[in-house]
């Protein structure tokens, strides 16, 4: 008997060996296979901006730029033959249009209307796309892009960024996934913009995420250096955008991560603030803001353990994704437990459906607006009944941000064309009411 149970339990050994092997390299392979990859920007700042591309044969990169399309009269290459392209442009003029064009010898590179702007100091009016939980390649991904873009009228010079809120290559965030659901998906907006992300779970399931993009950990496109590419700030125009990774990093009241954040947070003098992170602080739809054990209890520390900080530096519009809908708060503060705590009288502070005021400067407890955006590919049934989230949709959209100095507007834009949401936050005494000083 003895016998017996020793083989079985080696068995089992050899076996969890086996597979526990057999999945590190499936994590391997899929984090860091070499795959071709049209050119892209990273990193990009008021004076300078980063292309990476991925060529089949080893080569000398090269790129040519100007301040017009027909007149492409600056160059700059690469020292050594890679087959993993990086160059960086240097010396740049902020707030400035650039044109320019990559060529390989070994990759058929579009290099069609391939141009970027380098970000504002001040800006009167500001335009950006935030998309969440969109790495699902098919035609209701593309059917949302489609919407965004005659909301444009096709004209992409009328956007000013570009926000990922995580899960943006599914189903395991590889190197083969992010080219079918993003680098495929949106080549004309890669060519023109570097794409803000965020780690969702499903991009955590690899390590392909920080290999593909280059974030500026040392205060580069203003904030305060964190030193961490897991949480960092970018300012353009009048906004300040905090990007956390509440997948990978500390999630405790006193750990890096928050520390850092209320540093930064303090540290703005931007008159908007929005902080982004995949995984909400509340949500019933397709995950459970209730559950201590959904998604890890992420859900819970981010309530419990960064809510008090938004409150306490009066960010304006906190944008995550994860639930496979769209939901979104009034203003409000100091919600910090289960669903069945909330109180709208107390923790309310303004309820009208699509109008808010808040100081010019950020203040104490003034007020957050929490949005839910996690069906830019994916839907889920779901039961939206969280009270803080009275504005809850089985809807596939994303969302169209417009900013002035003195206004944020968010539009929820679903999958037909329609604005199924929107709300505008004044800095500017205006009464709630008075929609002059909105802009289409």
């Amino acid at each position: 008997m003895k016998k017996i149970f020793k083989k079985s339990l080696l068995f089992i050994v050899i076996v969890v060996a086996v597979y526990g092997l057999a999945r590190f390299a499936d994590i391997f392979y899929g984090s860091y296979v070499f795959v071709e990859r049209q050119p892209y920007m990273v990193m990009q700042t008021p004076n300078a901006v980063t292309f990476k591309w991925q060529t089949p044969k080893e080569e000398i990169g090269t790129l040519s730029y100007g301040l017009s399309a027909g007149e492409l009269d600056k160059n700059i290459s690469e020292p050594n033959a890679v087959d993993k392209h990086s160059l960086t442009l240097s010396d740049l003029e902020e707030c400035s249009q650039y044109f320019y064009a990559i060529n390989s010898s070994s990759l058929t590179i579009d290099n069609t209307n391939r141009s970027f702007t380098t970000p504002c100091k001040n800006a009167e009016f500001q335009r950006i796309w935030a998309i969440g939980d969109s790495g699902k390649r098919g035609k209701d991904q593309q059917a949302v892009y489609e919407q965004m873009l005659s909301y444009l009228d096709h004209n992409l010079s009328q956007l000013n960024m570009w926000i990922l809120l995580g899960d943006n290559a599914y189903t395991s965030g590889t190197q083969k996934d992010y080219n079918e659901g993003m680098f495929e998906a949106y080549p004309e907006l890669l060519k023109r913009f570097a794409p803000w992300a965020l780690m969702g779970n499903h991009d955590a399931r690899r390590w392909a995420f920080y290999d593909i993009f280059d974030f500026p950990v040392n205060g580069e496109n203003g904030g305060l250096p964190s030193g961490d590419e897991r949480y960092y700030s970018v300012e353009d125009g009048n906004l300040h955008l905090v990007m956390l990774d509440n997948e990978t990093a500390d999630l405790s009241a006193d750990g890096a991560m928050a520390s850092w954040l209320k540093k930064d947070l303090a540290a703005n003098t931007k008159p908007w603030v929005i902080v982004a992170f995949h995984t909400p602080p509340y949500t019933d739809g397709g995950h459970h803001s209730d559950s201590s054990y959904d998604s890890g209890g992420r859900l819970q520390k981010m309530r419990e353990n960064f809510v008090p900080i938004f409150d306490a530096y009066g960010v304006d519009l906190v944008l995550s994704g994860h639930s496979h809908d769209y939901e979104r708060s009034l203003l409000m503060r100091n919600h910090l437990g289960k669903s069945d705590t909330f109180d709208a009288q107390t923790q309310v502070l303004q309820n009208d459906a699509s109008c808010y005021t808040k100081p010019l400067k950020a203040t104490p407890n003034s007020g957050t607006i929490y949005q839910v955006c996690g069906s830019s590919s994916k839907l889920d049934k779901a039961a939206l009944k969280h009270p803080a989230l009275p504005f809850s949709f089985q809807e596939m959209g994303s969302l169209i941000l417009e900013i002035t100095p003195t206004t944020l507007t968010s539009k929820f834009l679903n999958i037909h064309g329609k604005i199924s949401d929107q709300f505008t936050i004044h800095k500017n005494n205006t009464i709630c009411g008075d929609k002059k000083n909105e802009q289409r």
